[in-house]
């Protein structure tokens, strides 16, 4: 029993008042709303020239450049607003924390297009595998920047699970768009999405053991 307590005396220590998580967390929400919806906007703004480039990768037959390129800025994205909300805790290491988050996302869309080029053109599939890649690969790295021994195992699962339900959903939502509209929405659901998963950690079994506990919702404080 004393061993218990230890294990978790520090997380209790941590722990905000369950309004401070609750406000916490509709701040997540919020803020991930903001940016998707603000890159929404771009998109629908750009959507001819995005639709131009995406026909002349298209039209090479090769669907890496494609799903390297968009895998790589949905996880700038999103590790970007991660660092933003986890900065107390990577201090300094912002640059090397949205850096793991674009490799994740580079080597999802490698292997995405890979399997597109080899046949698989299931939107779901690819969005899950894509997912969990980028998901799996980013997290790995960042339990690092975070220094997230303790608690590592739980975010790396986290983030596999929530990244592939997330982006097999966005991937059929933005599939062979007609137009800058599916484009955008796929983004927006895809923010909207993550930043209602990270609030809801706690729910997930979680807790107090995730970094977002962790680093005591520097969100909340700003």
């Amino acid at each position: 029993m004393s061993n218990y307590k230890d294990e978790f005396k520090d997380v209790k220590k941590g722990l905000p008042a369950e309004n401070a998580k609750q406000k916490a967390s509709i701040n997540f929400v919020l803020l991930f709303t903001i940016v998707g919806v603000a890159f929404g906007l771009a998109i629908l703004l750009f959507q001819n020239n995005i639709i131009s480039v995406g026909i002349v990768i298209s039209q090479s037959g090769n669907n890496v450049p494609a799903q390297v390129i968009v895998n790589g800025i949905l996880a700038f994205l999103v590790g970007s607003v991660q660092a933003w909300i986890f900065k107390a805790r990577i201090k300094s290491r912002t640059h090397i924390f949205i850096a793991f988050a674009i490799v994740g996302g580079i080597i999802a869309g490698l292997v995405g297009g890979l399997l597109m080029n080899a046949g698989l053109l299931a939107p779901l599939a690819i969005g899950m595998i894509d997912g969990a890649l980028a998901g799996g690969i980013s997290s790995s790295g960042q339990n690092r920047v975070m220094r997230n021994i303790k608690y590592g195992s739980k975010w790396l699962l986290y983030s596999i699970l929530s990244w592939a339900a997330i982006y097999s959903i966005s991937w059929v939502i933005g599939w062979e768009p007609e137009g800058g509209t599916q484009m955008a929405l796929a983004v927006v659901f895809l923010m909207i999405a993550s930043g209602i998963s990270l609030g809801s950690i706690r729910k997930l079994g979680m807790g107090g053991h995730s970094p977002e506990n962790e680093s005591r919702c520097e969100i909340d404080k700003s």
